[in-house]
């Protein structure tokens, strides 16, 4: 009998320390346009180009993220964001519910102004297309001591003014290097049901994207069986977002065959007010055309951990007042 109920606490045991997992997520802006463009600022915006480091915790239904200045406590069970600012030394409670409220509320504003502003001035006949797609390439190569594979994730915004017939398009690429790394289970359980309950949450807002363009639904579905080829954690991902862009493009904002910087951050879209009196443009092969690369961020993932997390992590700090959500004040 106790041989057995030995066997029972043992297996507990270890579902518990399965349920515990932590890592180091890092992020940096690495090039691109608006990275010089912040170099201009000098020690006003080295803050922006300074690396971002976060810890992720997970201790059975809830997930914090630990930053320097801000952290994050996502808690499945009592469906709550909690967001704690260390440098004023307060934090925030959100429920999944009052976001969807939030989030109603914001769209039901931006719509009553969006056609007060057409009343007084019409806008162009813009018409916009969003595709996404996910592609296993095949390729490895190591990635701190891993065997990663390559996954690249395309999202494609086009936009078109029926009336003038002048288009533009902005691309958004992840270079994902996925490699299987023990205990990222536990991540991978609470993203899902984190998905579950948002799903319930956001369920009329998802119709309402199905419903707006089939085409970008049907994109989704075709993405996620790519990516269901490659398994394994994003070890270190670069996103590269631009016009005319490729996973190989580099930097090239500087090149003045490209499209200028102003160009491809005010022009990408055809959004806003049509030009009376568009001035003629010289045309190009599209061939010869230069990609302009706006920005170029760099994700890396390291110090993989399946220890006990300390369930203190995820309590308030001491003298830390409570305050209203930004997203609820700004619904209001």
């Amino acid at each position: 009998m106790r041989t057995f109920l030995a066997a029972i606490v043992l297996v507990t045991s270890c579902a518990a320390l399965r349920a515990d997992f932590s890592y180091q997520e890092t992020t940096q802006m690495t090039g691109g346009a608006l990275v010089k463009i912040l170099r201009m600022g000098g020690p006003f915006t080295r803050k922006a180009r300074e690396p971002i480091v976060s810890t992720v915790l997970i201790k059975g239904n809830r997930m914090a993220t630990l930053g320097k200045e801000n952290s994050t406590i996502i808690d499945l069970d009592k469906e709550t964001i909690t967001e704690i600012n260390i440098a004023k030394k307060n934090y925030s409670v959100v429920t999944f519910a009052q976001m969807r409220q939030a989030m109603d509320d914001a769209m039901a504003k931006a719509q009553a102004q969006e056609q007060k502003k057409q009343k007084a001035e019409p806008k162009g006949n813009v018409e916009a297309k969003f595709k996404v797609s996910a592609k296993a390439t095949g390729k490895t190569k190591s990635v701190k001591g891993l065997t990663a594979k390559e996954m690249v994730i395309t999202m494609d915004l086009e936009g078109t003014d029926k009336d003038s017939g002048q288009s533009g398009s902005m691309t958004v690429i992840d270079d994902a290097w996925m490699a299987t790394v023990p205990g990222y289970e536990q991540v991978k359980a609470f993203r899902q049901k984190m998905a579950q309950k948002m799903a319930r949450e956001f369920q009329p807002e998802l119709s309402r994207m199905a419903m707006a363009d089939p085409r970008m639904m049907q994109g989704m579905a075709e993405s996620a069986k790519e990516l269901s080829k490659v398994s394994g954690v994003p070890v270190e991902t670069v996103m590269k977002m631009g016009t005319g862009i490729t996973v190989d493009t580099t930097d090239s904002s500087s090149d003045k065959q490209g499209p200028s910087v102003r160009d491809a951050i005010t022009g990408s879209i055809p959004f806003g007010r049509k030009k009376k009196d568009p001035e003629p443009e010289p045309k190009q092969d599209p061939k010869q055309s230069g990609a302009a690369l706006l920005l170029e961020m760099t994700t890396d993932m390291t110090s993989f951990s399946s220890s006990a997390v300390d369930a203190s992590m995820f309590d308030i700090p001491a003298g830390f007042k409570m305050v209203d959500s930004d997203l609820v004040k700004r619904a209001r």
